[in-house]
């Protein structure tokens, strides 16, 4: 049986979502229903939950002021939040999984389904800190990336990846000082989230940081030369994409 805390300052929230756990999610249950920071951690010292659906915005705090009160945490976390874009590109980029006020019913089963089958503890306080960090760091056009492989989590500069290569249902991560990352997402998942911090498409396989470009030699697709001269093919189809960006440059 799971065990899942609700932690939202609205009462309304918090009531549609034990409704849904109810008509939704078999061997789960609800030990608790907080609405602040100080009633949260007492419940989560108290009865130890698997999962905690916690709101951003809390009576007295935040849900991080929670979070910071446990340096190795033995719980899932799903933020519900009503934050704006900007502030959801931040989660992503640190990996961590939210909801979006109002919760739709369909996304927050799969939530729980996901949770149900992997409950994830490892270091999330490292995707608390990389989240905080992006969150500053979003007008600086500065960010961090949360990168998980079998063995490690790391915690990688964007700007530092040169380009990224697609293996199959893994994606190949090379990095500005020649080491490399493996993780088990596809490529396409990637493209979606660094597309727009000056990374392209232009192959199947592989997804370039631009700033890493060297020069450009031409044929019927053409080959993207690294500045540590790495060839990588251009798709013939990503042909005028690529050279419509570059000449934005």
């Amino acid at each position: 049986m799971m065990k899942i805390l609700i932690a939202d300052d609205e009462k309304n929230v918090r009531e549609a979502l034990a409704e849904m756990i109810q008509l939704y999610c078999s061997d789960v249950t609800i030990v608790a229903s907080t609405h602040n920071v100080s009633t949260t951690i007492e419940s989560i010292n108290k009865h130890h939950p698997d999962v905690i659906l916690l709101d951003i915005d809390l009576k007295d705090g935040t849900g991080f002021d929670v979070l910071k009160q446990y340096k190795t945490p033995t719980f899932k976390v799903v933020f519900i939040t009503a934050f704006q874009q900007y502030a959801l590109e931040a989660f992503r980029f640190s990996a961590m999984d939210y909801l979006l006020k109002p919760v739709d019913p369909d996304l927050f089963v799969q939530a729980i389904n996901k949770v149900s089958e992997t409950i994830d503890k490892e270091k999330l306080s490292l995707k608390i800190e990389s989240f905080l960090y992006n969150m500053d760091a979003i007008s600086k056009g500065d960010k961090k990336i949360i990168l998980k492989t079998s063995d490690n989590i790391h915690v990688v500069n964007v700007k530092d990846i040169m380009y990224c290569e697609a293996d199959h249902s893994y994606t190949n991560f090379y990095l500005a000082d020649r080491s490399r990352i493996m993780v088990s997402k596809t490529l396409g998942e990637y493209d979606e989230l660094l597309s727009a911090h000056n990374f392209i498409r232009i192959h199947q396989s592989y997804l370039l940081n631009i700033n890493y470009i060297k020069r450009y030699e031409k044929g019927d697709g053409g080959t993207i030369i690294l500045t540590d001269d790495t060839p990588l093919p251009v798709a013939t189809r990503k042909k005028e994409q690529l050279m419509q960006f570059l000449s934005k440059l």
